[in-house]
């Protein structure tokens, strides 16, 4: 039931966005249009299709591991049933050295066997398969506070939405600054904070922009074992040699304070709702914090970018 929700909702939030022009709500005569919805829902809607591709591609590899059986047992010209004992006889057999096996050992193996065989055959067979993931939506934040690092001049690059006081987004930088040794003279990195509200460390870290230390500070929050406060903050600008007095400064000021809002509006007007969000040449990457997924999606992106030379 669960499933069939997310999916309704998902064609739901899909269909909001075909119609740009529809109006879905009136506030006080104001209309207010689907567009609108739409990408408010950009992040929330692409993960929730998905979620539903994902769900259509489980089933369809147990339909061809049912099918692959099926087309075993037609090829002997018996019953589905009957293909599988004999499977399951074979194998008890050889495992055991006796011509009938105990029925209770049998019966508790017969389906660990049976999945072996649907495995089996599945790695075996020549499939193709004609469903498709949805397409990445379109995302743009690189007009907003975006702090870039590696190869400024790559055509190819990623930029993270992160939050200095989430869990998931400290163990991902872990998996980032693998990705960024890897990439760093191929990809230009970016990093936009994106907290529920402006907080020390990302206002801590917008004004350190402007002396030119935001990565330090940066790397140096997210390695921190707890939430940074303003002794730690105003000790980290006086071990990297900045002006405490003037820094402390802009940290307070606010103009900092504006900036770093404003992102996390305009993120939130543009559909991003959870941290860690990554998007590559400004397209939506489904949830993953993945090293080995990340890395073939930009193997890719630099692949495509050395055609388009």
């Amino acid at each position: 039931m669960k499933q069939i929700l997310l999916l309704m909702l998902a064609v739901l939030l899909y269909s909001c966005s075909k119609g740009s022009e529809e109006v879905v709500a009136e506030i006080n005569g104001h209309k207010l249009y689907a567009s609108e919805l739409s990408q408010v829902t950009t992040q929330e809607t692409f993960d929730l299709l998905n979620m539903a591709y994902e769900i259509k591609m489980r089933a369809l590899d147990d339909l061809i591991k049912r099918k692959l059986i099926e087309y075993e047992a037609l090829e002997r010209s018996i019953l589905v049933d009957e293909y599988l004992d004999t499977y399951v006889d074979s194998i008890m057999t050889a495992l055991t050295g006796a011509d009938t096996a105990d029925l209770s050992l049998k019966n508790s193996m017969r389906s660990v066997l049976i999945r072996h065989l649907a495995d089996s055959l599945f790695n075996k067979a020549q499939i193709k398969r004609y469903v498709y993931p949805p397409k990445q939506p379109k995302c743009v934040v690189a007009d907003l506070c975006v702090q870039y690092r590696g190869n400024l001049d790559a055509a190819t690059h990623l930029i993270v939405a992160s939050d200095f006081s989430c869990k998931r987004c400290a163990e991902f930088e872990k998996t980032l600054k693998r990705i960024y040794d890897k990439y760093h003279d191929r990809v230009k990195f970016g990093f936009v904070s994106f907290a529920d509200e402006p907080n020390l460390a990302s206002l801590a870290c917008e004004a350190a922009g402007k002396y030119g230390k935001f990565w330090e500070f940066h790397d140096a929050i997210f390695s921190y074992n707890a939430l940074p406060d303003s002794a730690y903050i105003l000790g980290l600008a006086k071990n990297l040699g900045l002006d405490v007095a003037g820094y402390k400064q802009d940290l307070q000021s606010a103009e900092t304070y504006n900036n770093v809002n404003h992102t996390i509006n305009k993120l939130m007007e543009r559909g991003l709702f959870a941290t860690p969000t990554i998007i590559i040449n400004n397209r939506l990457v489904y949830i993953t914090n993945s090293y080995e997924e990340l890395t073939k999606l930009l193997d890719k992106e630099l692949q495509l970018s050395l055609i388009h030379i």
